[in-house]
């Protein structure tokens, strides 16, 4: 984020993804923090194998695989990312750079070099890897582009499904709470990228899992149909006879 290019080495290899570090970021450690780093990479790629990857993949489904470069392990970049954000996943990666110029043609995310370490980590890996589950479940599969608020919210719910959130101070919650309490009426639904909006979605999805169950989010995402209408339809086909408006 704010650069065009990054210089990084392969650090980790796991079974389900391989991990990249920005080399002017490594090489800047020393020998101590660079075995913290080590062993910190080491867990997170443990974790991604052992229930991040299986236990998300089985709620949405699978990424795009073999995928835009062939290649069934998907790609983490570690690297420095600006605004104090744990990570991203850039659609524009999934194309081909005769269609997007600064595509790196890879499944990939990015995560933030801040976060190595910190419990904080594997629930940011968990959010971006159901982006990349959401741009083949729709982008691919059915020729839409889902909307905003809803792909983040469903992306939010990887801490949840995972059980992340049952450490609550160790999780994002607190985050998110206090961004909600600080603006409990921002619109769910009008995306403009803000605190306010994660933590509205994160509230909604919470209460929408707590008395609906997981299923709507994964029946709306594997619909033709995207924002409310997928949101109403999953409800229906679950036997609900609540819409989006009543809930």
């Amino acid at each position: 984020m704010g650069r065009s290019k990054v210089s990084a080495f392969l650090h980790q290899m796991g079974m389900n993804a391989n991990f990249y570090v920005e080399e002017s970021y490594y090489q800047n450690l020393n020998d101590e923090k660079r075995k913290e780093f080590t062993e910190a990479l080491k867990n997170l790629s443990r974790e991604f194998d052992d229930v991040i990857y299986p236990k998300l993949t089985q709620a949405f489904g699978f990424e795009w695989s073999p995928g835009i470069d062939k290649d069934k392990t998907i790609t983490v970049l570690i690297t420095r990312i600006k605004d104090e954000a744990g990570g991203y996943f850039n659609e524009a990666d999934e194309y081909y750079k005769n269609q997007v110029p600064a595509s790196n043609e890879k499944e990939m995310v990015y995560l933030s070099v801040s976060y190595v370490g910190s419990p904080l980590a594997k629930i940011f890996l968990a959010h971006e890897f159901v982006h990349l589950i959401t741009f083949n479940q729709k982008n691919k599969i059915y020729g839409v582009e889902e909307e905003e608020w809803l792909n983040e919210a469903r992306a939010e719910a990887a801490s949840a499904l995972l059980g992340y959130d049952g450490d609550y101070a160790n999780s994002n919650l607190p985050r998110r709470v206090e961004s909600f309490l600080q603006k409990p009426k921002d619109s769910l639904t009008e995306w403009k990228n803000l605190p306010a909006d994660y933590g509205a979605v994160d509230m909604f999805l919470q209460y929408l899992i707590d008395h609906y169950g997981q299923k709507i989010l994964t029946d709306s995402l594997h619909s033709e149909k995207t924002g409310i209408p997928s949101i109403n339809y999953a409800l229906a086909k679950n036997g609900y006879s609540e819409d989006f408006s009543q809930i």
